[in-house]
């Protein structure tokens, strides 16, 4: 019975840290990367897009407007093609951007500058088989006429820089440029077609952002980090519960462990209850007795169980490369999971839930063999012992 609340106990702290952990991570990245409120254009572009970032810092709520221009592509060089995602950002706007510039594999953005600069993905790298100063082809869905007729437009461009965001997904499919070329590239002129919002508290995102559509009408488009990812955040949550549920059933397992074992004990020791009775024991005595051996097998292994299961939730990414090193098998896929490091956050809120839902469990465990200790008659006992 110890060993298996232990158990259950410490695979519910790990299981439960690694979902908060999982969660932070995303919403860290999702957030770092995409900003808390993104603002679209109803049409092509986003028309008198700086008196729109004014009314929009004008909001308390609001830290800064980040001004993107961004579109869909084709990557193609001389090993492979890809769609790709390509970003105009400036990089004074990249310094709020997750940990792009401080996760810099090859290059410098310092030459983040000119006509023909990119940055890309470490992942999207990979799959082009590009390094920096590779030469990338971008090939975009708007047209330009020629004298041959009207063909995609596309331009040459020069890696400068190759970065890790954290998250694989962004790594496999971004290319970032400063905005004034990316304006030029796409045809843009002046105008942006994006715009991120980064504001004080991402939890009232929504909040926010019904404010500023109800402000700006049907001239853009609204849209929060909360409600783009709202499926996902909604399966991890759901993932979460069921998990605990699941895992739950060892501890109720073990608590059952407890009960009948105390029930077998009672049976053994009807002639020492009686005994004790006689000698002048209350019922309330002896009940005591049964639900404090109960109690003591659900506490020390819920002790044992929270030791084990922090000390395995704080050194999961060690213990993750370990099992690597022996097996040789790929854990945590990042093509999967979308992050590159298994992460683990353990939640005291969380801990203490469990621990007080296991010792609960044992302590209702030992009720009815105390129960029919209380109800046992010590002369009918001795009389057929």
């Amino acid at each position: 019975s110890l060993i298996g609340i232990t158990i259950g106990v410490a695979a519910l702290i790990i299981v439960t840290s690694v979902m908060n952990g999982f969660h932070k991570e995303l919403v860290k990245n999702i957030i770092g990367l995409n900003g808390d409120i993104n603002i679209s254009p109803t049409h092509t572009v986003i028309s008198e897009h700086e008196q729109l970032i004014k009314r929009i810092t004008s909001y308390p709520e609001v830290v800064k407007v980040i001004r993107v221009v961004q579109s869909q592509a084709l990557a193609s060089t001389s090993k492979a093609n890809s769609g790709v995602y390509i970003k105009g950002i400036d990089l004074s706007d990249l310094k709020d951007k997750g940990d792009i510039l401080a996760n810099t594999l090859e290059g410098s953005f310092t030459n983040y500058t000119g006509n023909d600069a990119i940055a890309i993905g470490s992942q999207l790298a990979s799959i082009l088989g590009a390094k920096v100063g590779y030469t990338v082809k971008l090939m975009v869905p708007s047209t330009v006429s020629t004298v041959f007729g009207t063909i995609p437009r596309a331009k040459n461009f020069k890696i400068v820089a190759i970065f890790s965001s954290g998250l694989y997904e962004y790594d496999a499919a971004t290319i970032l440029m400063p905005v004034s070329t990316c304006q030029k590239f796409l045809a843009l002129g002046e105008d942006i077609n994006f715009l991120e919002v980064k504001i004080k508290n991402h939890d009232i995102a929504n909040y926010v952002s019904r404010e500023m559509q109800k402000e700006f009408g049907n001239k853009v488009k609204i849209s929060t980090w909360q409600l783009n990812n709202q499926q996902f955040l909604n399966a991890i949550r759901i993932e979460k519960i069921t998990m605990f549920v699941i895992l739950s059933l060892i501890i109720i397992i073990a608590s059952f462990n407890i009960l009948s074992g105390l029930f077998m004990t009672v049976k053994d020791k009807i002639k020492d209850i009686a005994i004790l009775s006689t000698i002048g024991a209350t019922r309330y005595q002896l009940m005591l007795i049964f639900i404090v051996n109960g109690l003591l097998i659900s506490f020390i292994g819920t002790t044992v169980g929270t030791i084990v299961g922090y000390s395995i939730a704080s050194n999961i990414e060690f213990l993750r490369f370990l099992l690597i090193k022996i097996s040789g098998v790929k854990i945590f896929d990042p093509a999967i999971y979308f992050l590159y490091s298994l992460p683990s956050s353990p939640q005291l809120i969380d801990i203490f839930f469990i621990v007080t839902f296991s010792i609960i469990l044992g302590f209702l465990a030992t009720i009815y063999p105390a129960y029919r200790v209380a109800s046992l008659d010590p002369i009918e006992a001795m009389r057929y012992e």
